[in-house]
């Protein structure tokens, strides 16, 4: 079955950024509210180009335990089985797939590419029903959650304020995105209210408890990081120990940063003492952060990107000092596992 495939058609470059999304035909794009969707250029002055891609974006691993609350989601991670044999490398895997759509200079092939990781992901959860990872509301849940996942960077990791007009540029710029998937949409909400909206409706009548994400969520809460398949249990002892701070601060982060109706509809504990630690986490990163060179807080394929928007100058000196170091060194470390057998 062919996917359907998505274009921009400008309103008035000359008065607003927004533009009509159009299918393949020229056609207006409705959704099941029978409303026009309008989208916002994914460009250098996006909100989604300037978070996504920064490395504090990282900070936002509740979108993780999010996405597993809805059953297909939760019922196609258990179903594979790949991610608790070593989550973390599963998820860095996924992220740059992802990050590719909006920053790689041809989104649609790399959205078609996301799109395809997910074929013959189906079958039968827990409760005998039917999942498939390429079911239309499972995906644009997954997408609302990396969408809700820029706005909380934005709101509370950066000095910088979201206002009513960034909230809904936000929005349209979520619509963008994921138009270049290929997938229906019928379900993506017009603007920002109707995002409320259906943020609502999943966490009340959607999302569910289910194995992967009670396990998951269990882990944060016991401060329990699981451990790699492939690293020995006594090497696993010895780095769990050593990295202990900094399972607490993802334990935090994890539970934290998960919307306040979620842990309320999954009794999900979170102490005013645990909200307060998180409070001085956001006001550390705010002032820490800003002062980064750009080279170092962006991961490789943005800051390329964002070079590529500035006709492929540095913002600084010394971003590009940093920049061909990264690179020399990233160079060394090719050609040394092309020489030496295993590494």
């Amino acid at each position: 079955m062919s996917r359907p495939e998505y274009e921009t058609l400008s309103l008035d470059n000359d008065v607003s950024r927004e533009f009509l999304i159009v299918d393949r035909y020229g056609r207006p794009v409705v959704n099941d509210g029978g409303v026009e969707l309008i989208g916002a250029p994914l460009d250098r002055y996006s909100i989604t180009k300037r978070e996504l891609g920064d490395l504090k974006y990282g900070m936002q691993i509740s979108i993780g335990l999010e996405q597993l609350l809805h059953p297909e989601i939760g019922a196609a991670v258990e179903h594979t089985g790949k991610f608790w044999s070593n989550p973390y490398s599963r998820v860095a895997v996924s992220m740059d797939p992802i990050m590719a759509v909006v920053y790689a200079k041809d989104p649609r092939t790399a959205g078609n590419h996301v799109r395809n990781l997910h074929k013959g992901i189906h079958g039968l959860d827990h409760q005998g029903r039917k999942f498939n990872a390429l079911s239309p509301d499972a995906f644009y849940w997954a997408h609302n959650t990396f969408h809700r996942g820029v706005q909380n960077s934005a709101e509370h990791y950066t000095v910088r304020s979201l206002n009513d007009a960034d909230r809904e540029q936000l929005q349209l710029e979520s619509t963008t995105w994921f138009s270049y998937y290929g997938m229906p949409m019928n379900i993506v909400p017009a603007d920002y209210s109707a995002n409320v909206a259906y943020r609502r409706y999943m966490v009340d009548n959607v999302l569910e408890m289910n194995p992967s994400a009670e396990r998951a969520i269990n882990m944060a809460l016991d401060r329990k990081p699981p451990r790699p398949e492939s690293l020995p249990r006594a090497v696993w002892f010895i780095a769990k120990t050593a990295i202990m701070p900094v399972t607490e601060v993802m334990s935090l982060l994890s539970i934290g940063e998960l919307p306040a109706d979620i842990r309320t509809k999954f009794h999900i504990p979170f102490s005013r003492s645990e909200q307060q630690q998180l409070d001085a986490l956001r006001d550390t990163t705010k002032v820490f952060w800003i002062a980064l060179p750009e080279a170092v807080r962006y991961y490789p394929g943005a800051y390329e990107d964002a070079q590529r928007e500035r006709n492929g100058s540095h913002k600084s000196r010394v971003d590009q000092m940093i920049f061909l170091g990264m690179h020399a060194a990233k160079t060394v470390v090719l050609n040394a596992k092309s020489f030496v057998p295993g590494l």
